[in-house]
């Protein structure tokens, strides 16, 4: 690579020195830097019977004191989801403990451990996990918390493959929670963004840990879901997949990659784990993608390369999911960067392609990337983003720290909720508050029941974060 594609990326690379952070006592903020709070933050001991002593002395406190408590894992969510004003917040990192039973090839695993410590630990013992999100710095307490959803394609999000989990509740009780027991408070747990009590650890089912041959399709987007039909759906052995819009100027959303892996063979127990490579090239490449039209154009043509270039290379279920956010993190002072998600009934999918075509020009964010994913219905949380088959939308974009550029992204963001509820479809909570408490209920419509059922297992709201406090009354009074 020479000319003007190396000088790009050079400048892009310079210019991507980490700034110093220097956390502030007393203050807690989550990945999108929009949220700091002063509230006092407690590390929860890494030993199960010292952190639930701990834990119980904590909500006695919190309870005496009508102090809220927050829940944090890897605090990747943006909308003030891990902090409450004023309170407590618990960090359940040091909550990590792992235990596969190899004869029901069921994982217990406390809810402070990410992803990153569970899928070495599987891959020791020739499994996988079988459904977590893209990336592996997420907690296990927070994807629960959050149903989240990956490239699994044809599947229900994450909460399908709970067998079972333990809550702490803010009066100390600890419940096991199922299908079977304690089926209410398993599915407002399970997408209840920590309202309901402490995730203590979980069961979950795992799968094989096989190795999968990479396949792609690229073509028109309006094309997509017609290829992902022929691909996928019928094509059983397909694993994992995901899609791509390209969003250059001059071919904005037009055209698509169909990103898939096929089943090879099964992988010894002891597959490698190699770490991904070339990391400071393509943060190069998608640093220098922001808010220039060339690099835009730069990035979405080596991607091309590049991932022809992997056709056919076979690469082990861990290894594909074993990749870390970092390359995408924003490092520059005076922006940041937001994730919305749109799930849109598959029939909708080209009706709210061309409504991203139409209204995102019309604003100042800088849309750096559009994610596909397939998700089956959810028939195991009280607050289901998925009530059919849909296809979400992973929108990713670079915010100036401005008081206009938010101003203008409130409005987008409206503007996309409104425009997938009138095609049936939904928004995802782990994001910014800028929906109106309007637009919450009518996506999820159960949402008042939601906050009455919060009344019968934490009557004295012990548990509170951004997203509880704001909608909490906000939806009250919108039905007054």
């Amino acid at each position: 690579m020479g000319g003007r594609p190396a000088h790009h990326l050079w400048q892009a690379y310079t210019r991507d020195a980490p700034q110093p952070l220097t956390p502030q006592p007393g203050i807690a903020n989550d990945v999108s830097g929009l949220n700091a709070t002063a509230m006092r933050t407690v590390a929860v001991a890494a030993d199960s019977a010292a952190a639930l002593r701990q834990l119980r002395q904590l909500l006695d406190t919190a309870r005496a004191r009508h102090l809220p408590v927050a829940i944090a894992g890897a605090q990747h969510s943006m909308g003030g989801h891990t902090v409450a004003a004023g309170g407590m917040r618990l960090v359940m990192r040091p909550f990590r403990y792992l235990h596969l039973d190899t004869v029901s090839n069921l994982l217990t695993v406390g809810s402070g451990a990410h992803w990153a410590d569970v899928i070495p630990y599987l891959n020791r013992h020739g499994r996988a996990v079988a459904t977590m999100q893209s990336d592996n710095a997420f907690s296990i307490g927070g994807s629960l918390s959050v149903n989240c959803h990956g490239w699994q394609p044809n599947q229900p999000p994450i909460a399908a493959t709970v067998e079972s989990m333990r809550v702490l509740l803010a009066d100390g009780r600890l419940l096991t929670c199922s299908r079977q027991q304690n089926q209410q408070l398993f599915r407002l747990t399970l997408g209840g963004y920590g309202l309901f009590g402490i995730i203590i650890d979980a069961r979950l089912r795992t799968v094989p840990n096989a190795l999968y041959t990479y396949q792609r399709v690229a073509g028109p987007a309006e094309e997509y879901l017609v290829n992902y039909r022929r691909y996928v759906d019928a094509n059983p052995r397909v694993q994992l997949a995901y899609g791509r819009l390209n969003v250059t100027k001059e071919h904005f959303l037009e055209e698509s990659t169909l990103n898939f892996f096929v089943v090879h063979q099964a992988a010894s127990p002891y597959a490698d784990l190699p770490e991904p490579g070339l990391a400071n090239l393509k943060r190069a490449v998608f640093v220098g993608s922001k808010r220039d039209a060339y690099g835009k154009q730069l990035r979405w043509d080596l991607e091309q390369v590049f991932t022809r270039n992997e056709v056919g290379k076979t690469f082990s279920r861990n290894q594909i999911m074993n990749e870390s956010p970092a390359l995408y993190l924003n490092r520059s002072t005076g922006q940041t960067d937001i994730l919305h998600e749109y799930f849109i009934p598959a029939r909708h999918y080209n009706h709210f392609r061309r409504v991203l075509q139409r209204c995102i020009p019309r604003h100042q964010a800088d849309l750096l990337n559009v994610t596909l994913r397939n998700v089956y219905a959810d028939h195991d949380t009280f607050l289901p983003y998925a009530r059919e088959e849909v296809f979400g939308f992973v929108l990713f974009f670079n915010q100036a720290l401005t008081p206009a550029a938010e101003a203008d992204m409130i409005a987008l963001t409206r503007k996309l909720i409104t425009e997938a509820e009138r095609l049936g479809g939904t928004y995802y909570l782990p994001y910014r508050l800028h929906a109106t408490p309007a637009q919450l209920q009518r996506a999820y419509p159960r949402f008042q029941e939601f906050l009455q059922l919060k009344q019968k297992y934490d009557p004295q709201a012990v548990f509170q974060n951004q997203f509880y406090q704001q909608y909490r009354v906000e939806t009250r009074n919108d039905q007054l």
